[in-house]
């Protein structure tokens, strides 16, 4: 029987360990949806009007009736005599075609353009290991290392940048894929991987700082402190410690 604290504690050290051991070797990997090459090759969508989105639409010879409209939570624009417009889901050259059947009604040949000042969902958002995660705009073409150099400098050192996970989000389904950022930084030679609007780069942590935390809330928070401390090195290279404590107490 286990009647001495020290000896329970040895004991719960061990399957902490056993549990460390198996969370290592069967959670650490990824296992995306897609391979790079094939998420590299998929189409951009076409362009979408949404809520956010900044529309200037002109008319030739009419400029009183000159509107400067931001599409509103509901999906819809308000105009000068046509009123209430749906602009959710539609192309810029679809909103063309419903603004001059819908302004016919109003004017003998209704002459307008629509310029689109601003995309509201022109962003990708990078989180994980990088000093400052947040969204970036993408006012352009923009790569996987664009981005995550665009958000304050670029990652902490407990990044792995072998592993850098891009999420898709396409017609209400979520995938992704790995690439590895670390060749690309050492200079080799690889295919450029360019997102598109609404990806999500995750950049996750090494696996030494995996252990570290592990160590720090399974372990250290769990085995209480004592007079008599005997530290142990374990994971990858050392990175984390073990505090063990060896004291026997009196029965």
């Amino acid at each position: 029987m286990l009647t001495d604290r020290s000896d329970r504690q040895v004991i719960l050290m061990l399957l902490l360990l056993l549990s460390l051991g198996s969370c290592l070797s069967g959670c650490s990997s990824m296992a995306p949806a897609r391979s790079e090459a094939t998420m590299a090759a998929e189409p951009i969508p076409p362009l979408t009007l949404g809520a956010g989105d900044v529309l200037d639409i002109k008319f030739f010879y009419l400029p009183e009736l000159d509107e400067s409209q931001i599409v509103r939570p509901d999906g819809f624009i308000t105009l000068q005599l046509i009123g209430d417009v749906p602009v959710q889901g539609k192309t810029p050259a679809n909103l063309h075609r419903t603004l001059v059947k819908l302004y016919s009604a109003q004017l003998k040949e209704p002459n307008l353009t629509i310029m689109v000042r601003r995309l509201n969902d022109s962003r990708v958002w990078v989180s994980g290991e990088v000093k400052r995660p947040g969204p970036v705009q993408m006012p352009g073409r923009l790569t996987v290392l664009e981005a995550v150099m665009e958000v304050g400098g670029g990652t902490r050192p407990t990044a792995d940048l072998k592993q850098v996970l891009v999420v898709r989000q396409r017609d209400g389904r979520n995938y992704g894929c790995v690439i590895n950022l670390n060749d690309v930084l050492k200079g080799k030679e690889t295919e450029t991987f360019y997102l598109q609007a609404r990806d999500v780069v995750y950049v996750p942590p090494t696996a030494i700082t995996k252990v570290d935390d592990w160590v720090d809330q399974y372990i250290n928070k769990v085995v209480p402190q004592a007079r008599t401390l005997a530290i142990y090195p374990m994971g990858p290279g050392g990175a984390g410690q073990v505090g063990i404590d060896t004291t026997v107490s009196g029965r």
